[in-house]
């Protein structure tokens, strides 16, 4: 199982949702959900994950997308597969680069 790491800008995204007063519970839910099912699983078929070839900042890294929703307000989870890091005995290692809606 993997370890999820977070970029800044992911960070950022995440405290949002959680507090001031842009909070959104129902997306704050339902992002963390998605978040969940890509530490246990990053091809659980509900993520819909496939690569991304052109992550605007992230042009050379190979990045993949997940869905958080679709339809007119949808989200994805950007993320790429990370280095091995000594605290994790599996060295898997997803790091989240952006959280956000659709490209």
């Amino acid at each position: 199982m993997p370890t999820l790491h977070y970029t800044p800008s992911a960070a950022r995204t995440l405290h949002r949702l959680e507090r001031g007063r842009r909070a959104d519970p129902c997306r704050l839910r339902r992002v963390r959900r998605a978040l969940d099912h890509l530490a246990a699983d990053p091809l659980h078929p509900g993520l819909r994950t496939h690569r991304y070839h052109a992550l605007p900042g992230h042009e050379h890294t190979a990045a993949w997308t997940s869905y958080i929703n679709r339809g007119t307000d949808a989200w994805r989870i950007h993320w790429t597969w990370g280095p091995a890091d000594g605290d994790n005995q599996d060295g898997a290692v997803v790091t989240v680069l952006l959280i956000g809606p659709h490209l």
